[in-house]
């Protein structure tokens, strides 16, 4: 028998969901994408949330909504999943890569800081595995730079920093493809604070309108479907449940396990082990 990586849960009430969506016939940016979208932003103690149609495009619309385009930098980190690099291309701006830390395998904020040039607006780091990158320097060198902190959080559904869930300091992007902490299916969600960056990502995702066939942006159609909310909605209460076993089976592991470096975990974080890492 093999055992798969990553093999998603779906359970009765994530089916009973999806089959009472279809018997609405509200099957798309509806009544379930709206509420998927207060949960999932309550859940992290963000303000908006807004649902996109995967991980790639939530990225993607996070930096439509900041103006980050030709002629802009961004720096990421050297080591993450390709999407971090994607999406700043995709978007006309240019990928600066900087190393990342021994330890937690997120981006270094000292390797981030010696990137900064003229053309740089943004910082992006990514929390890797689920280990929150060290999000409270990043926001206070771009607070000293004048710069934009974006957040790949799409490993990182849970993971706090203090009492304060990670994707709550910036404009931050989760995933709900298949092999994350939880799954729609396919999804994706950005969180922000910042009232008018959530207006332009609502409109950057439906077509650019903010009113039925007014468009006052180019926008795409990166919405999200009322089926895939509703599974949403459902593995979002299972989370916290799935995230103790995460953590349970990573403590097992690290008592036993000495010929390796077991994943390193900062005082004061909470690491949800998207990946058990060495």
């Amino acid at each position: 028998m093999q055992i798969p990586i990553a093999k998603p849960f779906i359970g009765e009430e994530e089916k009973q969901a999806v089959l009472a969506v279809l018997d609405s016939g509200q099957l798309s940016q509806g009544p379930k994408v709206a509420e998927f979208e207060r949960a999932f932003a309550d859940f992290h103690g963000a303000k908006h949330g807004v649902a996109t149609s995967n991980g790639t495009t939530a990225l993607m619309a996070a930096m439509m909504a900041h103006n980050i385009g030709p002629g802009d930098e961004v720096i990421i980190p050297s080591f993450s999943f390709f999407a971090t690099a994607s999406c700043v291309l995709s978007v006309g701006a240019h990928p600066v890569f900087a190393d990342i830390d021994a330890d937690t395998f997120c981006l270094s904020p000292e390797a981030a800081e010696a990137a900064i040039t003229p053309r740089t607006k943004a910082i992006m780091p990514v929390h890797l595995y689920g280990q929150p990158a060290d999000i409270p320097r990043f926001d206070a060198i771009c607070q000293k730079h004048g710069l934009i902190l974006m957040e790949d959080a799409a490993q990182a559904h849970g993971a706090t920093i203090g009492s304060r869930k990670a994707g709550t300091w910036g404009t931050a992007s989760f995933s709900f493809y298949p092999t994350k902490n939880m799954t729609a299916t396919e999804g994706g969600m950005v969180l922000t604070n910042d009232d008018e960056i959530a207006r332009r990502l609502r409109m950057i995702r439906h077509q650019g309108m903010n009113q039925q066939y007014n468009h006052e942006v180019v926008g795409y159609n990166f919405r999200m479907t009322d089926l895939v909310a509703a599974i949403g909605i459902v593995q979002l209460g299972r989370l916290p449940g799935w995230t103790r076993q995460r953590q349970e089976n990573a403590r097992y592991f690290n008592e036993r396990l000495e010929s390796v470096k077991t994943p390193y975990l900062k005082p004061d974080y909470t690491h949800v082990y998207h990946q058990y890492t060495f």
